[in-house]
């Protein structure tokens, strides 16, 4: 069974978001399409961070993704901020109900992934 997977637009391209997982668990989401792919989290190893809670690509500010993902809903919040090698790098709490509407077999996978680490 195919499931349609929504898009976004950004600066007047569409992307597709692909959930992945890094080595460690954690998830990882990108936003991607048939020509160019980016990371919109960042796998800061040596960062704790709540479950549930992702380290953002400070980027995706400065590009007007982070607009984007909060008007579709992805993010719920911005509830933070780490300073990293002296850059301010956003954390976020995603919305994984809405998320599933862009990548199902993405989500799915991780949460596979994530129940093999606990």
């Amino acid at each position: 069974m195919s499931i349609r997977r929504k898009n976004i637009k950004l600066k007047g391209k569409h992307y597709n978001i692909g959930v992945y997982t890094y080595h460690n668990g954690r998830i990882r989401l990108r936003y991607e399409n048939s020509i160019e792919c980016h990371d919109i989290t960042l796998n800061l190893e040596d960062v704790y961070i709540d479950n549930g809670k992702v380290i953002l690509d400070p980027f995706i500010k400065s590009n007007g993704l982070l607009k984007v993902l909060k008007k579709c809903r992805i993010i719920k919040e911005i509830c933070g901020s780490i300073n990293y090698n002296y850059v301010d790098v956003p954390v976020a709490i995603l919305n994984m109900g809405i998320l599933r509407t862009y990548d199902y077999d993405g989500v799915i996978k991780h949460l596979e992934k994530v129940s093999t680490y606990e």
